[in-house]
């Protein structure tokens, strides 16, 4: 998934004497204040947020009540640190899947290895069956050329988005789509929105095996079964606000956003994302009792799952000086699980002061890590818009967007490891005067056009 362009563990002692005789234009953290911090920071407390929030299956689904309870459950405790509250409420339509199973019944049966399409409808209790017909890549010209009427269409991936090719399947009069990968493994992926008829994916092999019969003038029926929920509903973002205390109150100030996203899919979901959440409200806890000399806010992200929906909400709804105010943005996301620690940006060649600054802080506890590039997360829209940012995660995990992603998988160590450095990375901003300037024209003009951002399952829509 990720490209590693360094991966070094450097020791604390080395760098304190390296650090002593360079000047630079910020120092890494003071180990009087780094230890303080990691007093402070309480392993336990993360685990038990996460434990509340990743308490059962299905546990923080967008839209559904899991979610709902969550965002009450993050405001209450908020408040209990004495933040201001704000709850940015906005429509979104939810989607669960409740299971596919995609049978070949002729010419022998065969169960394969059917996954749902997010947004798909439902099928007829009982499933479609249907003869299957190959439409090459699902164009409006390669359905010219088949007779798709009342068949399923087995479609392979690439060209178009997952909707196109499906709403092509239903205006040829197909019942129903299934769309194959082009390359190792399934497709984990989304509609977008809505369609006409039921889709599904499978993975490269089992596609072009049904494909070869298909080529070889065999007739190949298949019953698809989808069971969805889709329903018109809510997500919204919580933001906890701590009021910068220092200095002049005539003095400028900026913003030090910090985010994380507490929706889940269909999973317990907690490495992905109740351990970020769980790590979020215990740095809100220890700097809402530090005077800084900037404005720290909080945000808890709905709907990320759903690509990033919330984030992109509350990027678009700021005004252009809003977004100026706004000096970087650090991002956590699956920081439970895993032995190398994540500093990325959206863009592999986007320049960021936090980044650098949080992979100096990493070397100077003497984490490893590797620096990288990758739009799945809440940080992409901010850069976006110009704004400099720091996604800081755990990885590999094994268990992401399975059943098994529960509270015991993850490790404490890397939640006090994570929250240690991300208390210290956004007190430091917070009291740092001297932010870099941004030369880039600040706006949310680099997310027109786009109608949402992907994750890792909606990469390819």
């Amino acid at each position: 998934m990720f490209r590693f362009r360094w991966f070094r563990t450097v020791s604390l002692s080395v760098l304190v004497v390296l650090f002593a005789f360079a000047s630079t234009a910020y120092a890494v953290p003071q180990a009087p204040l780094h230890k303080q911090f990691a007093k402070k920071v309480s392993a336990e407390r993360i685990y038990h947020h996460v434990a509340t929030l990743a308490d059962r299956d299905d546990a923080r689904i967008a839209g559904f009540e899991g979610e709902h309870r969550a965002a009450d459950y993050i405001a209450k405790e908020l408040e209990k640190y004495g933040l201001k509250v704000e709850r940015q409420v906005f429509p979104f339509l939810a989607f669960q899947d409740r299971g596919s199973e995609v049978q070949v019944v002729e010419p022998e049966p065969k169960t394969l290895d059917g996954q749902t399409m997010a947004f798909s409808p439902s099928t007829p209790e009982g499933g479609l069956t249907a003869e299957l017909v190959y439409a090459d890549l699902g164009s409006e010209e390669d359905f010219a050329r088949v007779d798709a009427e009342g068949k399923i269409a087995l479609i392979k991936r690439g060209e178009f988005s997952f909707y196109e090719k499906t709403q092509n399947a239903a205006k040829a009069g197909a019942v129903g789509a299934i769309i194959f990968n082009n390359e190792p493994g399934n497709v984990n992926g989304t509609l977008g929105e809505p369609t006409d008829i039921p889709a599904v994916s499978l993975n490269d092999e089992e596609g072009e095996a049904l494909k070869e019969r298909l080529d070889r003038g065999e007739k190949v029926a298949v019953t698809v079964t989808v069971d969805t929920v889709i329903k018109d509903s809510y997500s919204q973002n919580v933001i906890g606000t701590i009021r910068g205390k220092k200095g002049s109150p005539f003095q400028e100030r900026k913003t030090i956003v910090v985010g994380a996203h507490y929706d889940g899919v269909d999973t317990p979901a907690a490495n992905d994302n109740a351990s970020g959440t769980g790590t979020l409200l215990e740095l809100a806890r220890i700097l809402s009792k530090k005077p800084m000399y900037h404005d720290v806010k909080v945000v808890f992200f709905g709907a990320e799952e759903a690509g990033l929906v919330g984030s992109t909400h509350y990027v678009e709804s700021l005004s252009s000086e809003e977004i100026a105010d706004i000096a970087a943005m650090i991002n956590m996301d699956m920081v439970g699980v895993g032995d190398t620690m994540g500093v990325m940006t959206a863009e592999e060649n986007a320049e960021s002061f936090v980044a650098d600054r949080a992979e100096e802080y990493i070397q100077a506890f003497g984490h490893s890590y590797r620096r990288t590039a990758s739009t799945r997360s809440d940080h992409a829209p901010f850069e976006a818009a110009g704004i400099p940012v720091a996604f800081l995660n755990y990885g590999p995990d094994p268990n992401y967007h399975t059943d098994e992603d529960t509270v015991d998988k993850l490790s404490k160590k890397n939640l006090h490891h994570m929250g240690v450095l991300v208390v210290t990375l956004t007190h430091d901003l917070a009291n740092d005067r001297n932010l870099p300037e941004r030369s880039a024209t600040l706006s949310t003009d680099g997310l027109k056009g786009k109608k949402r951002f992907h994750n890792p399952e909606f990469a390819n829509r």
